[in-house]
């Protein structure tokens, strides 16, 4: 009798651990998201140089558990200061990162790494160059907040590394 009672609580164990571990298997998920973006300068040539900036951007997420692969279009000027005679600075981004959910599924982090085309209202000047972003977000019955930080360099020699401080809201939804 006591063997068996051995047999049969090593195999309740195993299925007790092996109950808890496919519940913990969570299943792929997709989310898309918009936000409206505003921005401000953070580094020095770039403050003398433009004003605060305004945008938006609308991506995609796939992901399995709390991590989740993201890709975003976006598209964002910035005022031009009296100072600056190429005119507001136009970005048009893609960039593709990953989320890493932290706490109960609301809060992330984030980490994005693209391409950024930028031109100039009073030049035919334009380029396209690397832009990275990394910041912090929370997502709340399908709003969204993040705050991030963002670089890139501009063919204008005298702003060529531009860093802004970023704040995006909007709407995200899972799928």
């Amino acid at each position: 009798m006591y063997k068996n009672t051995k047999y049969i609580l090593t195999v309740l164990v195993m299925l007790f651990v092996a109950g808890k571990t496919s519940a913990q298997f969570k299943l792929p998920h997709a989310q898309i998201f918009a936000n409206l973006n505003y921005a401000t300068p953070t580094n020095t040539a770039f403050k003398n140089a433009y004003k605060a900036g305004f945008g938006g951007e609308a991506g995609g997420g796939l992901g399995l558990g709390s991590t989740m692969l993201v890709g975003t279009l976006g598209y964002q000027t910035f005022n031009n200061t009296s100072s600056n005679t190429a005119g507001n600075l136009k970005m048009t981004t893609i960039k593709a990162g990953i989320r890493q959910y932290v706490f109960l599924g609301r809060i992330f982090l984030l980490g994005n790494l693209g391409n950024v085309k930028t031109s100039y209202s009073n030049s035919g000047l334009s380029a396209n160059g690397l832009i990275y972003e990394y910041g912090a977000g929370v997502r709340f019955f399908g709003l969204e907040l993040q705050a991030t930080q963002t670089g890139w360099n501009q063919p204008i020699p005298a702003v060529d590394a531009s860093r802004a401080f970023n704040v995006k809201l909007g709407f995200s939804f899972k799928i």
